[in-house]
């Protein structure tokens, strides 16, 4: 199993595929990846085991990772807003 981790990553780099977004500082996006597949970072902030543990918190950090919102029973993404259904052309 992966540990999950929340990271800035380093610039000029793309997001993998499967990351989700959980927020940003000032113009840095912070990305959750699995350690199977982490792209260079600049600074990792959160890394949580597969069961909702935490192995790793930068002091001061908030945001939770998808393996501990599961552990809450939460979802780990929001859910996509529905279109409001408008007529087209």
């Amino acid at each position: 199993m992966s540990n999950d981790i929340l990271a800035v990553l380093a610039p000029y780099y793309t997001i993998p595929a499967g990351a989700i977004m959980r927020g940003k500082s000032g113009k840095d996006l912070k990305i959750e990846v699995s350690s199977d597949n982490v792209p260079p970072i600049k600074e990792k902030l959160v890394e949580t085991k597969p069961d909702g543990t935490d192995v790793f918190r930068k002091a001061g950090e908030t945001i939770k990772t998808s393996a501990k919102l599961k552990k809450e029973g939460k979802p780990e993404k929001k859910p996509k807003p529905k279109p409001e259904g408008g007529k087209g052309k």
